[in-house]
């Protein structure tokens, strides 16, 4: 699994307010947000909001700098948010919570089944009953045919950025990003898999949810979409 790492701190600077926005709206429509656990929180934008509302909120992430972010931003903001290290395939929570949150393609740099296994019998015994697990993926349209062989750069007097992407056609992609500013370089490799949206359905039916939907970018599933978001509760029998 990998972890950001000097690219944590640019970060934010790449994505969209926008996104964050409706991702916000989209949650609200569909979990009791009283406690929350944020998985693979990043730069926490959401935790943060969240716990801005009054919402107990636990932002974690595998990647301490990812982590370090979240809790100075927080205490910039004067905002009251606990935070911790934590891999998302081998954590056991003291108390169960409301909403489990695992955002903007976290899960997909978990690379082997066996391990996103782990991580959904990890949220199943996190939740409380009637608790509400919210997820997303790169779909395989995404990874297979919207970013095969996908180029960006950016280059000024004092910056530059390129962010290459390498599809193997079968949900496994790998990301070589470079950032030069002022002296600082960054160089990090970055590898994600997604599966077809049938094996997750069965992989967290093993954990044991019943009630699993899901989404394509917060409208109605596709196939042919950038990102499935999948909202899933934990019901008794």
């Amino acid at each position: 699994m990998t972890a950001y790492k000097e690219f944590s701190y640019y970060y934010d600077s790449l994505m969209d307010p926008d996104f964050y926005s409706d991702y916000l709206e989209f949650i609200h429509e569909h979990a009791n947000l009283k406690t929350v656990l944020d998985l693979g929180c990043g730069t926490g934008l959401t935790a943060i909001e969240l716990a801005k509302e009054g919402h107990q909120v636990l932002a974690t992430d595998l990647s301490e700098d990812m982590v370090n972010i979240t809790a100075l931003k927080a205490k910039d903001e004067g905002v009251e948010l606990l935070t911790e290290t934590i891999d998302m395939c081998d954590f056991a929570l003291s108390q169960p919570v409301d909403t489990i949150l695992c955002l903007t393609d976290a899960i997909n740099y978990v690379l082997s089944k066996k391990k996103v296994q782990d991580v959904f019998n990890n949220v199943y015994e996190g939740l409380k009953y009637n608790g509400t697990f919210i997820f997303d993926v790169n779909s395989l349209y995404k990874c297979n045919v919207i970013l095969d062989d996908y180029h960006e750069k950016n280059e000024d007097e004092d910056f530059f950025f390129s962010w290459d992407v390498e599809s193997d056609h079968k949900g496994g992609i790998t990301h070589h990003i470079i950032i030069d500013e002022d002296g600082h370089h960054v160089d990090e490799t970055h590898r994600q898999k997604t599966l077809p949206v049938e094996e997750y359905v069965k992989m967290l039916k093993k954990a044991g949810f019943k009630s699993i939907a899901y989404y394509s970018d917060f409208g109605e599933y596709k196939e042919e979409c950038e990102r499935i978001i999948f909202v899933v509760k934990k019901v008794r029998d």
